[in-house]
């Protein structure tokens, strides 16, 4: 149910933003908007407790995000609320930048390295991505030293493991094939 419903409210303020031609400003300002709801659990369970009237849920949307945001996220913030959902705003935020991304041909990119590797080399690596990947590519990097050496790259669901680690697990992976 959670699936189809960030889907059907991600969707609808989606269309409402292109028709009104303000998608890409909505996009930034629903990152704004789902990280605030995700790090502040007691701000949702405030939104979502029936002891708080309509009226004062309203207001307190409009302390926090009143003149930050456009009418139009607001007032989905203040649907999505009615509508006793607000604990989905995180999700529907993230599908909302999903579907930005899509219609820009935006590819988030995960990259995981032993090392922090050089602006320079991040560039590099970002241009060659792009290239093969043929979109615009949004790179996001961590370091994870159990790799050994090498580099992960992970994106859409696919997996590009070059790690040492990797190696020697997919090796181990053999061994333990012929030895059972």
């Amino acid at each position: 149910m959670a699936d189809s419903l960030k889907n059907i409210y991600a969707q609808a303020v989606f269309e409402l933003c292109c028709e009104q031609g303000t998608v890409k400003e909505a996009a930034e300002e629903m990152e704004t908007v789902g990280a605030v709801f995700a790090v502040n659990e007691e701000f949702v369970k405030v939104l979502r407790s029936p002891l708080v009237t309509s009226d004062e849920k309203k207001q307190l949307l409009e302390s926090v995000f009143g003149g930050r945001v456009s009418t139009t996220v607001f007032d989905f913030l203040c649907l999505v609320t009615d509508k006793d959902r607000a604990g989905f705003i995180p999700q529907i935020c993230e599908e909302f930048k999903a579907l930005y991304y899509k219609q820009q041909g935006i590819l988030e990119v995960s990259v995981v390295t032993a090392m922090p590797i050089s602006d320079r080399l991040a560039e590099r690596l970002k241009a060659k991505l792009e290239a093969v990947l043929d979109k615009q590519v949004i790179m996001k990097q961590s370091v994870d030293k159990s790799l050994i050496g090498g580099i992960i790259v992970k994106y859409e669901g696919a997996e590009l493991d070059s790690s040492v680690k990797g190696r020697l697990d997919r090796l181990k992976a053999q061994i333990d094939g012929i030895i059972a």
